[in-house]
């Protein structure tokens, strides 16, 4: 009972360490400042999503996932939607390493709008769409449409570009293709772009690059096929083609050509509308009317044109050829040469740059305008090379010979088969022409006869010499005939073995003559008037004529023979006086009865420029009958060994 008192009664030393104990917490309490509310202004904004209230998984439907029309989500870091807006629309947001496939296609991103009832997805941030192992598209966001299965990939702004790249290895190409906007149709592997796009088609074998530029166009990955339009550019190394629509095959680098387009190959100059280019050779298959000009260091050029042409870069030669349908309007291959100063114009034509020779069948016609006197020159074919002084013709030549300047050239013109050629102060037919210019000098072999005013010049052989403006020499080296009309059917005679013309302002202005010379003369009297024919045989003859009128004739005989001769009345003179052997045997009949007829068929294988003036398309394009006649009677011409022996009379 004490110690129960004891204890509940107060104790004076706990009393005070109460006390102490109190002050010291009323002290510290004081000395401490209350805590002050923070400044909510101060404090960084914070938002957390509202929690979903189910769960969020992706939609994997029951079926086979390897769907080839849909995209399923792959893998994404976050995936989430709003209970109410995402919900109507069946939208889920993903975002973090986003990926989607549809079979062997994916598609990364950094965060995308997915709608998977559609497989439609609008993709954002360093998009990569990846088709197969060959197909990488890259853009800035995308807006796919599952139903259609269209991309539209799109750039954040100015500077930036949507980029796929192709790789074919079966070709070993390597494609890229860059423009500001691009449409992609997963379908049907087909990618088109309407605003500008640039593409580079590399060879990663042959180090070789194209690139195509164009305001539109498509590319097929299926097909390799890139159309373009509207301002195409295409180029590489060597080439430069501009149009405004193609069809590029990149695996084989062709190009189809559907619109007017202007290609740069190297040296050369191509026009055309329709064909095929080849940008790895160079070559070209043009099957519209086109033209290719070949250019020199010099500025010369040469030109083919034709309805279509083949062109071989390499060899730097084409051939050119006319249509042969009516209904598709052809007209003639034309091969012109600025240098040379020639045309050259047929159904068919080939030219070779590298050897500079041309060639021309099926009707063709060859001008040559270096002289102010054009020459106009037919035959079944027609071939021209240009040779260097010093080169003997025969030899190609192939080095450097676009660097030659035209004073160091000269070029040969062959036309053979039933040849005939025309200016205004000559005329000739022969089986074969050749014009040299070196020489100025034309071949004429095989039944030549040359016209000139109202002179008429035969032969086996005939050599004509050009001066700068016209024929000035006319050399017969076998068995030559000269026969000029004085009028009402006489007719001035001169054969020999060897004749020499020459010619002054289109007139006759001295003859030499030698070996076996056989004259038929009627000389003009006082009063313009033919009264005498004379016949005279000798060894040489020289006449000297002045204005068109003989001024002299010496003829002349070998050391110890003699000139024999014999002077006629016209009204006592025969028939057989009136034409010589040779004369008779050129018109190809056998009686004197005959030559009347014979001497208008002569007249008519002259050629005139009515054959001419219509340009290619003219009367001599296929052979007139006379023609046709003359070169294949084997009883008209002068033959090298013809039989000098006066033809009975009937």
């Amino acid at each position: 009972m004490r110690h129960l008192l004891d204890f509940t009664t107060p104790n004076p030393h706990r009393i005070v360490a109460s006390l102490l104990i109190a002050v010291l917490f009323c002290m510290a309490y004081a000395v401490k400042p209350a805590p002050k509310k923070p400044d909510m202004s101060l404090r960084p904004k914070t938002f957390t999503r509202p929690k979903p209230t189910k769960p969020i998984v992706p939609v994997i439907p029951g079926t086979d996932r390897n769907q080839p029309d849909k995209f399923f989500l792959e893998h994404a870091d976050l995936l989430y939607n709003n209970e109410e807006a995402d919900t109507a629309s069946g939208r889920q947001v993903v975002s973090g390493n986003v990926v989607f496939r549809k079979m062997g296609t994916y598609l990364y991103c950094d965060s995308a709008y997915y709608f998977p009832e559609t497989a439609s997805m609008d993709a954002f941030g360093n998009v990569r769409l990846l088709q197969g192992d060959t197909l990488e598209v890259k853009a800035d966001y995308i807006y796919y449409d599952g139903l259609q299965q269209l991309a539209r990939l799109r750039t954040a702004g100015r500077g930036k570009e949507v980029s796929l790249e192709h790789t074919s290895r079966g070709d070993g190409t390597k494609k890229y293709l860059y423009t500001d906007s691009l449409d992609y149709d997963l379908r049907n592997e087909l990618a088109y772009f309407n605003y500008g796009g640039r593409m580079y088609n590399q060879n990663m074998r042959a180090g070789a690059r194209d690139t195509l530029t164009s305001l539109t166009g498509q590319y097929s990955a299926r097909t390799k096929v890139a159309e373009v339009t509207r301002d195409v550019f295409l180029r590489n190394s060597t080439s430069r083609l501009r149009t405004d629509r193609m069809l590029y095959h990149t695996d084989t680098r062709t190009v189809d050509l559907v619109e007017p387009t202007n290609i740069i190959s190297g040296q050369d100059f191509i026009s055309t509308r329709s064909g095929t280019y080849n940008m790895a050779s160079g070559n070209a298959k043009l099957d519209s009317r086109s033209l290719i000009a070949h250019r020199d260091s010099v500025g010369n050029e040469t030109t083919l044109e034709g309805d279509s042409i083949v062109y071989n870069k390499l060899l730097r030669q084409s051939e050119a050829y006319m249509f042969s349908n009516p209904m598709r309007n052809p007209r003639p291959m034309v091969i012109t040469d600025t240098a040379r100063r020639s045309i050259l114009i047929g159904g068919y034509g080939y030219y070779n740059d590298s050897t500079k020779e041309a060639y021309a069948e099926r009707y063709p016609l060859l001008k040559e305008f270096s002289r102010p006197d054009t020459i106009f020159l037919r035959a079944d074919k027609v071939h021209i090379q240009t040779f260097h002084y010093g080169m003997k013709p025969g030899v190609v030549a192939v080095s450097d010979s676009l660097s030659a300047p035209a004073d160091t050239e000269y070029h040969v013109a062959k036309a053979y088969n039933r040849a005939r050629f025309f200016r205004s102060d000559l005329q000739g037919v022969a089986d074969s022409i050749t014009f040299v210019s070196r020489d100025s000098l034309m071949y004429l072999d095989r039944k030549p006869i040359v016209w000139s005013g109202n002179r008429m010049v035969a032969g086996s052989e005939i050599k004509v010499h050009f001066n700068d403006s016209t024929a000035d020499c006319a050399y017969l080296p076998h068995n030559g005939l000269l026969v000029e009309e004085v009028g009402e059917g006489f007719f001035n005679q001169l054969r020999a073995n060897h004749m020499t013309a020459y010619l002054a302002n289109e007139t006759l202005s001295r003859l030499e003559a030698h070996n076996n010379v056989q004259t038929i003369l009627l000389p003009s009297e006082k009063d313009s008037t033919y009264n005498k024919l004379v016949n005279a045989i000798g060894d040489t003859l020289l006449v000297n004529m002045d204005n068109g009128r003989m001024d002299r004739l010496k003829l002349l005989a070998r050391q110890g023979g003699e000139v024999t001769g014999k002077v006629t009345p016209l009204y006592i003179a025969s028939k057989s006086q009136y034409y010589l052997p040779d004369f008779i045997a050129l018109a190809g009949v056998s009686r004197f009865s005959e030559m009347e007829r014979a001497l208008e068929i002569l007249a008519r294988l002259r050629p005139s420029y009515a054959w001419y003036r219509n340009g290619w398309e003219d009367s001599l394009g296929e052979l007139s009958f006379e023609l046709e006649e003359y070169f294949t009677n084997p009883d008209m011409g002068i033959p090298s060994d013809i039989d000098t022996r006066a033809v009975t009379q009937q």
